[in-house]
């Protein structure tokens, strides 16, 4: 069936895919957190590590549920190295509506990508190629605007 679909039933139900995890599909379970095969892989040995409690953003972890976090990544991680010389970690917090990130579930949760590139879409839609990096001076400016941003 089409992940479309699914999304769509899931949306209209409003059933959150991950509440409902058999235990059967875990690889691996923690008292806060799962690890499961991504049921809509991006490519082979694709994993996803998600919270039992539902939430939508990181920072609604405890501090225990974010140890369990580490540890299983750190674990999966290190199986995925044994066979893929790459693997990322990819964050997916906030909700479905923002248009930008393109999350499909209402719920927080980390992909593990082994062997996969990551393209990040930018609101100007700036391709990979096209990226400027930042002088010193302009960097510097950027690294004190985000200190006022997210550090007062």
């Amino acid at each position: 069936m089409k992940y479309s679909t699914i999304l769509k039933k899931n949306e209209t139900t409003h059933k959150c895919p991950f509440c409902h995890e058999k235990k059967e599909n875990m690889l691996q379970e923690g008292k806060y957190f799962f690890v499961v095969p991504a049921r809509a892989a991006y490519t082979k040995h694709h994993l996803l590590i998600i919270p039992k409690r539902h939430v939508n953003t990181l920072t609604t972890l405890t501090h225990a549920e974010l140890l369990e976090m580490h540890k299983l990544v750190d674990i999966r991680a290190k199986k995925l190295h044994k066979k893929y010389a790459e693997v990322n970690l990819l964050l997916r917090d906030g909700l479905v509506k923002n248009h930008i990130i393109k999350k499909s579930v209402n719920h927080l949760h980390f992909h593990l990508l082994p062997h996969v590139g990551i393209h990040i879409e930018s609101p100007s839609q700036q391709s990979p190629e096209n990226r400027q990096r930042l002088d010193e001076k302009a960097y510097a400016k950027t690294a004190n605007s985000y200190k006022k941003a997210f550090l007062s």
